[in-house]
């Protein structure tokens, strides 16, 4: 089936996200994009665990490779974009297409609402359970999705004349696919 208005992303993402610690450099971030056959990682603060940006390999080609920087020595957190561009893991693949369009990005993180009522275990550790209750609009990192899961996603299923053609939505797909295939400003 192809992509439609009703596909979410949580459908089509990829849902192993490769991170690295802030303070590693960016040749260890290289050589995990190689090892784990990965085009970004997602950049993490060590001290809280929360993602602060993402190295992808247009980032290291443009802010290491070029310049006559270390790799070993320059900080992941100097080469990461950032702000982190982020999807709900409910919104419709196109309107994540959309996101990406406007913001000129290849990657958007996805995430996903922590339920604080999942994350309390123990009833005896009333403190803990009235500050997750403060941070239950926290967004967890549940993925990634890139242009290549549309792709993925469309090789995968099946063609579009086994199924009934909705002319709008395939229109809104192409148009997106050109406009990718087309642009090479994007990170």
């Amino acid at each position: 089936m192809p992509i439609h208005k009703t596909t979410k992303v949580s459908e089509i993402m990829t849902k192993k996200l490769e991170t690295i610690g802030s303070t590693s450099s960016a040749q260890d971030v290289a050589i995990k994009m190689r090892d784990k056959q990965v085009s970004s990682v997602l950049v993490m603060d060590e001290r809280y665990g929360i993602p602060l940006g993402i190295v992808t390999e247009r980032d290291l080609a443009r802010k290491v490779c070029v310049t006559d920087k270390n790799s070993t020595q320059l900080l992941a957190s100097k080469v990461m974009s950032f702000p982190l561009i982020k999807v709900n893991a409910e919104v419709s693949t196109l309107e994540a297409a959309d996101l990406m369009l406007e913001n000129k990005v290849r990657h958007l993180l996805v995430v996903s609402n922590i339920s604080s009522q999942t994350k309390v275990e123990n009833e005896n550790d009333t403190v803990e359970k009235e500050e997750e209750e403060e941070d239950k609009d926290l967004l967890k990192p549940v993925g990634i999705i890139t242009p290549m899961d549309f792709i993925r996603f469309n090789l995968v299923t099946p063609t579009a004349t086994d199924l009934p053609k909705d002319s709008q939505e395939d229109n809104d797909t192409e148009r997106i696919l050109e406009y990718y295939k087309n642009d090479s400003n994007f990170d």
